[in-house]
């Protein structure tokens, strides 16, 4: 009796789960045919944590010219830590590989300006990911810094990359 009660509930779990994820897809699907504003929808999902994941996972069925929009948005949330900051770098590195280097100094200079070991540390966690030279030049304006904990994220990447 029990065995056959636990399968029942676990069937109707999974009925459940199966259920809202249809629900889902039928959601997301309409969203992208029908929102008149896509890219407006996600920066402001964005900039909430509880939709961040959502509109992190929307992104990838946006055209390009919709995902090149986000880009700066994308920037931002990547500079510091965060649940979906690995989402979040994925969407970055499925940009176009030399619209990215052409972009993205300029975006993350807002956030070097005044930043921090944090904003440092998580733009060169990123450009590892893009490119070597970039981060090579991350790492020595790093090492230039004035705060010694910018400097320390320097050197770290800067060890990294000779080990590579």
């Amino acid at each position: 009796m029990l065995s056959q009660q636990l399968t029942t509930q676990n069937i109707d779990l999974w009925q459940s789960v199966v259920t809202r994820e249809l629900g889902y897809i039928q959601s997301r699907q309409e969203f992208l045919n029908s929102c008149t504003d896509r890219v407006a929808m996600l920066q402001q999902g964005l900039q909430n944590p509880r939709e961040r994941g959502t509109a992190l996972r929307l992104f990838f069925s946006l055209n390009l010219s919709e995902r090149q929009r986000l880009f700066n948005d994308l920037v931002s949330l990547a500079t510091v830590a965060h649940a979906d900051i690995e989402l979040c770098r994925e969407a970055i590195l499925s940009l176009p590989k030399n619209w990215l280097l052409a972009n993205i100094e300029n975006s993350a200079e807002e956030w070097l300006t005044d930043g921090t070991d944090e904003e440092y540390r998580r733009l060169l966690e990123l450009y590892i990911k893009i490119d070597h030279c970039l981060t090579e030049r991350l790492a020595q304006r790093a090492l230039q810094h004035e705060d010694p904990d910018v400097r320390e994220a320097g050197e770290d990447f800067q060890n990294y990359l000779k080990k590579r």
